[in-house]
């Protein structure tokens, strides 16, 4: 399903300067309001750079072979991909992105620099730089590439539909307990929100 027939959007993005390496989208109408507008996802970004440096870092890949857009998990997202026909070949001859080396007070970072974001309509909800030390540039055009960023992409969705659950429990207590109707939820900001849940849990 293209991007254009959501009204609101999930996009996860992985960038080497300013080459997309690949791409995921998915359908953020799926949860309540109060939920896409509210993603925290800082406390699984160590796990998840962890696991691109070493997809980025392999030695060898299986590569894809056709150009466009696949989706790998039948739930209307997708994937974008590239092709690796003999002009691609000349490409990865051109592409070899260098390293670089900072000393950060006493740690020494070393690797070629990469960004990872997640958006909704455009929107950072959040950005991260990384480096990559060894990395490898035909990941560019790997299957394995794909495969984790699906991986990743797939455990945030499960992560906000749990949160979107806790927040429909919420929901269900400021109705039933506080009275208040769903727009007047909706209309609360989140610190508001959280005041009210903790004196109804007291």
């Amino acid at each position: 399903m293209n991007e254009k027939e959501f009204n609101n959007t999930f996009r996860f993005s992985l960038t080497q300067e300013d080459v997309l390496l690949c791409e995921k989208i998915f359908n953020a109408d799926s949860f309540n309001p109060f939920t896409r507008y509210s993603i925290n996802i800082r406390d699984v970004l160590p796990r998840i750079i962890t696991k691109l440096q070493k997809t980025l870092s392999k030695y060898s890949y299986d590569v894809i072979a056709d150009v466009g857009r696949i989706d790998t998990t039948n739930d209307d997202s997708d994937v974008m991909i590239y092709d690796l026909s003999e002009y691609h070949q000349e490409i990865i001859k051109q592409y070899n992105p260098q390293p670089i080396i900072q000393q950060i007070e006493d740690k020494t970072i070393r690797g070629v620099e990469c960004k990872i974001g997640l958006y909704i309509n455009d929107k950072p909800i959040v950005e991260r730089l990384f480096y990559v030390d060894g990395f490898n540039p035909i990941a560019r055009w790997s299957i394995e590439l794909v495969e984790t960023v699906v991986e990743i992409t797939d455990s945030i969705y499960e992560k906000i539909k749990k949160n979107d659950v806790k927040n429909m429990w919420d929901d269900y207590d400021l109705i039933n307990y506080r009275g208040l109707s769903i727009s007047q939820i909706r209309e609360l900001s989140v610190f508001e929100r959280e005041v009210m849940l903790k004196k109804l849990r007291n």
